[in-house]
C-alpha cells in the first residue's frame, strides 16, 4: 500500500567542484541556472524500498516513496548513479546554461513480484528512470 504524505524536499547533496561560486557576480542570472531534479512520484512505483542516488561522485541520496530532490548544477556533462541494491543504473547526461533535467526514478515490479515475496519473503524490484527536459 502507498504513502499518502505530502512530498518533502530534500537538497542534494553536490560535489564541492559543483557548489554555484556568486562571490564573483555582480548581476544575478536567475534564468540562466542549470538544475537537475529527481523524484520518486511516478504513480506505478510500488513504494517500496529506498532508491539511492548519486551526482557526479556526492554523497549519496536515499530516496523514499514520495520524495523531491533539487540542485544547481554546472552547465555541461554530468554522471547520475541510481540504484535500488540490485539494479543499478548509470546515465551521463549533458545540460545546458539555464535548462532544468528532471530524473524520474521508478521501483516497480512484474505480475510475479508479490506471489514471489509471499513465499520467499521478499522478490526484485525492478529500476526504471526516465529523463525529461522542463526548459
Amino acid at each position: 500500500m502507498r504513502k499518502t504524505e505530502t512530498p518533502r524536499r530534500i537538497q542534494l547533496a553536490l560535489p564541492q567542484s559543483l557548489q554555484p561560486d556568486h562571490r564573483d557576480q555582480r548581476v544575478e542570472l536567475d534564468d540562466l541556472r542549470s538544475l537537475v531534479t529527481i523524484s520518486r512520484t511516478h504513480p506505478t512505483d510500488v513504494g517500496e524500498r529506498q532508491i539511492i542516488v548519486r551526482l557526479d561522485g556526492g554523497d549519496a541520496t536515499r530516496l523514499n516513496f514520495g520524495d523531491t530532490v533539487t540542485g544547481e548544477v554546472q552547465p555541461g556533462r554530468h554522471h547520475l548513479r541510481v540504484h535500488n541494491t540490485l539494479f543499478w543504473k548509470n546515465l551521463h547526461f549533458s545540460v545546458e546554461p539555464g535548462e532544468h533535467l528532471e530524473f524520474i526514478v521508478i521501483n516497480t515490479g512484474r505480475w510475479w513480484t508479490w506471489g514471489v515475496a509471499g513465499v520467499l519473503g521478499s522478490a526484485p524490484l525492478f529500476l526504471t528512470v526516465q529523463m525529461r527536459s522542463r526548459w
